[in-house]
């Protein structure tokens, strides 16, 4: 399964250079990740609710190879790449028109709260249903 994710580059989303500040570009991984999983069902806040389940980064990461300038207009494509046990591969492209600005990916644990200290995680198996529901 794969999400795609308009995105309009604005002013506030652009650097001195006039180019888009590399951090909006994390964000936008991550509001394409949470798309992803509402598309296949899985609300954030219901995850969090009903499973008592949060999705923390592991690890990101982003190929630029153009810069995005103010008034481009974007289209990101999220899927999930890889199925570990307990942790999963998310892959973004990004590209204006037909060519990739950049490439990015965020490896992301399934996690409950760790029953003995609330500040740390524990993490679980992925069930089969979310892993059916995202394409495995």
């Amino acid at each position: 399964m794969k999400n795609t994710l308009a995105i309009r580059i604005e002013w506030g989303d652009c650097d001195p250079a006039a180019i888009t500040f590399y951090p909006n570009y994390f964000r936008w991984f991550d509001q394409g990740t949470w798309r992803l999983f509402e598309a296949a069902g899985f609300y954030p806040g219901d995850l969090v609710r009903d499973r008592g389940v949060y999705l923390p980064l592991v690890d990101a990461g982003a190929k630029f190879r153009r810069p995005g300038h103010m008034g481009d207009d974007l289209v990101q494509e999220s899927w999930v790449a890889e199925w570990r046990e307990k942790m999963f591969l998310v892959k973004h492209v990004v590209r204006c028109g037909d060519e990739v600005l950049l490439e990015g990916s965020e490896l992301r644990a399934w996690v409950v709260k760790h029953p003995d200290d609330p500040r740390r995680f524990q993490p679980q198996p992925i069930p089969p249903e979310v892993r059916a529901a995202l394409g495995e």
